[in-house]
């Protein structure tokens, strides 16, 4: 065997076992397609994880690169049952391919392979990504043709058309009535195995229920009325001519959602002051730099602080329900506040009418400013002990 392959097998063997790897690929195709952002990071990144094993098993351990091919087969069905296009499949897979590629040649240049050995084994790496490529393209196109033979199917297609605004005969044309007012209900669901049980669950007579950009989603004249261990979205019901915006905002108040680890069915409308810091993350962040200047966001006890004040605003100033949210004595709350007040300009009790602007303005900055180390917070008795070290 050359060195320069024995070199190049090694420098891969290396970026196998380096999970920055996969981390790293996943980010590129995340980042280059939409679609593929949307969906939940462990869902790329498994499938992600599972063609690189299958390239290097090729490549590295001379493994027949068909014995492995069901998992790029698995990523097909998968996006293709999900709704999302072809398109944005291979943009993602074309961004993690040149992540890949470009990791090799920042690698290789300190290993001391010939370039013509460092061509051959890359495009002998090429070759393997271009099998991988082909079965996908003809695997999703397989699927999505046997999807189009089906009734459901053709409701399926249809209800993807509605909520991407299609032609305006769509709603009609599909048995929706519209004079009549559906509600657009999005689950955080996005593998299709797993979305078949909740479908028929959120599927009702006068509606619609599929997968669309990757999740689970349903048009229907009611809410659920199960309770549900998943998150699900809904939004007020209203004329099916409005249903696409509806969806487009369910979309984003999902992923809202999401970050701060709800469950069960939210409705959109309650998600308004969180999805609408999260669609303006620059003025979060001014607001922050205003009034919490004096905070260090790496001193424990002031993100305590800031996470009492923040409880504060979202229980209406009742020292009594913060106390009990943070399991902690009230005249801990109250020493907090005021520790809080000292360091920053934050008035636990505004007078006068702009108390409400006031409230609004703090807990969007308190907000943002926590955002980075929300899931970091130890909000129980351990934290007492800080309480005469701020």
């Amino acid at each position: 065997m050359p060195a320069g392959r024995t070199r190049l097998r090694r420098l891969l063997e290396q970026m196998r076992a380096d999970p920055d790897t996969v981390e790293g690929v996943t980010a590129a195709a995340r980042a280059r397609s939409v679609l593929v952002g949307a969906l939940p990071q462990q869902d790329v990144q498994r499938h992600i994880a599972a063609l690189m094993a299958a390239v290097s098993a090729a490549y590295i351990d001379g493994v027949e690169l068909s014995d492995n091919i069901h998992v790029a087969d698995r990523l097909a069905e998968d996006r293709a049952l999900q709704g999302i296009p072809l398109g944005a499949l291979l943009e993602g897979f074309q961004a993690g391919r040149q992540y890949v590629m470009h990791q090799i040649f920042e690698r290789t240049t300190r290993t001391g392979i010939e370039p013509d050995e460092l061509f051959a084994g890359l495009m002998e790496l090429d070759a393997l990504a271009n099998a991988l490529q082909n079965r996908l393209v003809y695997v999703y196109r397989e699927t999505e043709l046997s999807l189009t033979r089906t009734t459901h199917a053709v409701r399926l297609q249809a209800l993807r058309r509605l909520l991407h605004k299609g032609p305006a005969g769509t709603a009609a044309a599909v048995g929706l009535d519209p004079h009549r007012r559906y509600h657009c209900v999005i689950a955080d669901v996005s593998a299709p195995r797993e979305a078949r049980q909740f479908e028929a669950a959120l599927t009702t007579a006068d509606g619609l229920c599929g997968m669309v950009d990757g999740y689970l989603c349903a048009v229907s004249g009611r809410l659920p009325e199960k309770d549900f261990d998943i998150l699900l979205v809904a939004a007020p019901a209203v004329p099916a001519s409005q249903l696409a915006g509806a969806y487009r905002l369910c979309q984003t108040a999902l992923a809202s959602a999401r970050r701060r680890q709800l469950r069960g069915l939210q409705h959109l409308t309650s998600l308004a002051l969180p999805l609408s810091v999260d669609t303006h993350p620059a003025l979060g962040r001014m607001l922050a730099a205003e009034h919490l200047a004096c905070l260090d966001r790496d001193d424990e006890f002031h993100r305590l602080l800031a996470k009492t004040a923040l409880t504060y605003l979202e229980h209406g100033g009742r020292t009594d329900l913060v106390a009990g949210a943070l399991h902690v004595h009230p005249n801990t709350v109250k020493h907090r506040l005021r520790r809080m007040a000292e360091l920053t300009s934050f008035d636990p009790t505004p007078n006068g009418n702009g108390s409400l602007a006031h409230a609004l303005r703090w807990w969007w900055a308190l907000q943002s400013w926590l955002a980075p180390v929300a899931d970091k917070l130890k909000l129980d008795g351990e934290a007492e002990s800080l309480e005469h070290g701020g």
